[in-house]
């Protein structure tokens, strides 16, 4: 059973600062600070290490190190949504209010996986992936491997459309394309981190994929095959943040 969401993040500010009134106006508001923390586990209190911390709103990611502890420099005081993940964690997704000099604790409850070997690599490894798509702050989705092996569409295109609010049509040539706003507009398609075709979707089904990610504003669909999910989880792929900004990159 879960614990309150309310037990496992916590705010507090650093030795030395001072809490202003509410009539002041905050200086404090205009400066960046270096914003710390650490993640431990709910139970025992130890650090987890490699454990995610992303700030929505900011676009940014944080991997905890060996202690539990993370940092984000030059960070401005603000809400943020603060999203932590950890391998064999349940993820945690809450708003806080982030003020100059505060530190993160976050205190994730343990989610024992029923996997070994390899396969616990590749659910660390999607679990990575996972983290990415919550931290980037556009509206999305994921589908796992179970989901899309319980599917009966028969192509990619009929899934997206059935569970996303992605209007995928098809231009003269039959490929699918985006309408977004009463305007056609190209389909970014990604496979296993790299740029490809749109006719990708009307030439796999979704049993032969182990994700499914659909940014629905950016009109951008990423798909990752089972082989490369295993092998990446074998030799530690580094990913990228996802790029919203140029026409073509993944």
């Amino acid at each position: 059973m879960s614990r309150p969401a309310a037990s496992l993040l916590a705010i507090v500010l650093t030795v030395g600062a001072a809490p202003l009134s509410a009539q002041d106006p905050s200086p404090d508001t205009l400066r960046s600070f270096t914003f710390r923390g650490n993640v431990v586990d709910y139970v025992t209190e130890e650090p987890i290490e490699g454990a995610s911390v992303g700030l929505v709103e900011a676009r940014r990611l944080a991997v905890t190190d060996a202690n539990g502890y993370f940092e984000f420099a030059d960070l401005v005081p603000g809400r943020y949504t603060i999203a932590t993940t950890g391998f064999g964690y349940e993820p945690n997704r809450e708003p806080s209010d982030v003020p100059f000099g505060a530190v993160l604790v976050v205190r994730l409850n343990p989610a024992p996986l029923d996997v070994a070997g390899l396969e616990v690599e590749i659910a660390r490894f999607v679990r990575q992936i996972e983290m990415r798509r919550l931290a980037t702050p556009v509206p999305s989705s994921g589908f796992d491997r179970e989901i899309l092996n319980r599917t009966v569409d028969y192509d990619l295109v009929e899934f997206i459309r059935e569970r996303t609010t992605l209007d995928i049509v098809e231009d003269s040539f039959g490929l699918p394309v985006a309408r977004f706003r009463n305007r056609v507009t190209r389909l970014r398609v990604c496979l296993d981190e790299f740029p490809v075709g749109a006719g990708f979707l009307q030439n796999l089904q979704p049993h032969q994929l182990g994700r499914v990610e659909v940014y629905e504003s950016a009109r951008m669909v990423r798909l990752y095959t089972n082989e490369f999910l295993e092998q990446a989880a074998e030799r530690g792929f580094q990913l990228r943040p996802v790029d919203l900004t140029s026409a073509r990159g993944c």
